[in-house]
């Protein structure tokens, strides 16, 4: 009786040391974000190699329970130094300095994420939903993904050029390497 009492409390012991969550921080060198936004007349990407994101996942990450992600809007290098610093006016940059996303759940099928948390954009927070890959690469993990937002459901009147509004939806694409 003894032997099968210390055989299970030696089994829990050992399953709740494989069962802690570690803390992975993404490689910045290799890890972005990238905004991508339409008008009338041309399309334009922006692009932040600065993402702050860890993930809590089991040792090997193949188990991830939560995602936390952080972004300067300062940081988005869309290639034209004028629209980058009127984006950071339009979505008030200086009042709202980080785009920031948390996560509520994370549903895993094979390689394949269903994540829901909450983004917070100009100062308002949104729930969100959106579909993410993941990849083993040897001891690194690369997820990607993209999700739609609009700017009127976080306060921010669309961009105009020549008097023409940009499309109020634009999408959010990241890479995170952890």
């Amino acid at each position: 009786m003894k032997k099968i009492i210390l055989s299970i409390v030696l089994s829990l012991l050992f399953n709740s040391v494989w069962a802690q969550q570690v803390k992975f921080t993404a490689d910045k060198k290799i890890s972005s974000i990238t905004y991508s936004m339409h008008h009338r007349l041309h399309d334009w990407d922006g692009v932040s190699r600065d993402l702050n994101s860890v993930i809590l996942a089991d040792a090997t990450k193949t188990n991830i329970t939560q995602v936390a992600v952080s972004v300067k809007v300062s940081s988005f290098d869309s290639k034209n130094a004028n629209r980058d610093s009127h984006t950071i006016e339009v979505t008030e940059g200086l009042k709202y300095p980080n785009i920031t996303f948390s996560s509520t759940e994370i549903q895993q099928q094979a390689d394949k994420l269903l994540v829901k948390g909450i983004l917070n954009f100009h100062g308002v927070n949104r729930n969100i939903s959106f579909e993410a890959s993941r990849k083993k690469m040897g001891d690194k993990l690369e997820i990607t993904g993209t999700f739609p937002v609009k700017m009127t459901q976080f306060n921010i009147e669309p961009p105009t050029l020549l008097a023409i509004p940009t499309d109020d939806e634009f999408k959010i694409s990241f890479k995170a390497v952890y």
